[in-house]
């Protein structure tokens, strides 16, 4: 008996004993598997502003996927930086607002105001634009989580109503509106103008420019040109609207502010950076344009919907010395103040971290919180009435047309 034991324990140790001669190298295998996320890690490190404190991860971390691997690395103030796959699903092109029924009729139903339709985007071909309610989707009734289904997808059949008036009895009340066919999103051209004309009201003139982006080559020459037809018309006043502008460069943003400062800026900063790499001790400084209307009053209308440089530009103007006359109106900006930089992996996807703090020319960081207007309007405190964008029925365009006659907001 004893000598079977005995054998039975030997066989199990020659067993153990011989395990590691079994075993295989499998650490070509592990790279191979997490090498697109050990090539995010690396690169973060080098560009992402906070680099220098990525978390420390454990091995099995790194076989989550690029997205969300990506996202566990972003600072906790990072609100920002953003990731690419290479298949885009573009968009539809539409700035909207879901909304429960304002007239109460029906207050568990959700419409969306439609505040922009893109020029180009698949939105705007279907003829959708500024003051659509959009009730439904492919006869699907909308709710308050439907951002994500108006933002791109397939080609949609879309049914929208309006909201129309009773002289008789006064009130307001839902009327059948449009079957609308939109195609399938698509990546389409940027347009940053998006509006501008030149406004005659009582003894003023005023040039109006609505900007939904600073981006493109051609945006220096557009927006100067246009600038240029202000000055020739003899403007008294400028409404810059920025509440639907989402980013643009640098350098755009630079010249377009440099339009309306006076000579004496030429030189100082309109914006510096802080970051890494490339960008560290970056200095934007104001210089002669084609066009200069340092001499008008100037009135910027903000959005929730105002990132990037556009808020840069509209806090700079507000602190560059020798400047006055600068107003802005309507509601907070997105908040943040940093720039991100889009860098190519060589496995088709991009990741755009967050790489210097934008500075703007008094050296202050745009608030986390965004700019506070110095004239709050809301542009859907009637949303029964919401008018086209250059309109001067326009709620916020009413309010800075009667604020430039009169010198104050109608009470």
């Amino acid at each position: 008996m004893k000598k079977n034991i005995f054998g039975i324990l030997l066989l199990t140790l020659g067993a153990v004993l011989l395990l590691p001669s079994c075993g295989e190298d499998r650490s070509g295998e592990y790279y191979e598997k997490t090498q697109e996320n050990q090539w995010i890690y690396t690169t973060m490190q080098e560009h992402y502003l906070w680099g220098d404190s990525l978390p420390s991860l454990e091995r099995n971390q790194y076989f989550s996927t690029t997205s969300k691997f990506f996202s566990s690395l972003l600072h906790k103030g990072d609100k920002v930086s953003f990731f690419n796959d290479t298949i885009s699903a573009g968009s539809y092109g539409l700035t909207f607002a879901l909304m429960r029924d304002p007239l109460g009729v029906r207050p568990g139903k959700v419409y969306a105001m439609v505040l922009n339709a893109h020029a180009g985007s698949p939105a705007y071909n279907a003829g959708i634009c500024r003051g659509t309610w959009i009730t439904s989707l492919d006869g699907k009734a909308l709710s308050t989580s439907s951002n994500a289904m108006l933002t791109s997808g397939d080609a949609v059949e879309i049914v929208t109503e309006y909201i129309d008036y009773d002289d008789e009895t006064g009130e307001y009340f839902w009327a059948n509106g449009d079957t609308l066919s939109m195609p399938a999103s698509y990546d389409y051209p940027v347009n940053s103008v998006a509006h501008y004309s030149t406004i005659n009201v009582r003894d003023r003139k005023v040039g109006y420019l609505v900007l939904d982006n600073m981006t493109g080559d051609g945006f220096i020459d557009n927006t100067q040109d246009i600038l240029l037809g202000f000055s020739g018309a003899d403007v008294t006043d400028v409404v810059l609207d920025l509440r639907y502008c989402n980013g643009g460069t640098l350098p755009n943003a630079t010249s377009l502010a440099s339009s309306f400062v006076p000579s004496t800026a030429f030189g100082t900063p309109f914006c510096s950076l802080v970051g890494k790499g490339e960008v560290v001790d970056t200095v934007y400084n104001y210089s002669a344009q084609v066009a200069n209307l340092s001499d008008k009053n100037l009135y910027v209308i903000l959005g929730s919907r105002t990132h990037g440089v556009a808020e840069l530009l509209a806090s700079s103007l507000n602190k560059t010395p020798g400047l006055s006359g600068v107003i802005t109106l309507g509601a907070g900006t997105a908040g943040g103040g940093m720039m991100t930089a889009a860098i190519q992996a060589p496995y088709g996807f991009t990741i755009n971290p967050v790489v210097s703090i934008m500075l703007d020319a008094a050296s202050n960081e745009i608030p986390s919180t965004g700019i506070e207007a110095d004239c709050v309007l809301d542009e859907l405190a009637n949303p029964f009435k919401v008018h086209p964008l250059g309109s001067e029925q326009e709620h916020i365009m009413y309010n800075t047309m009667y604020l430039i006659v009169n010198g104050m907001l109608p009470e």
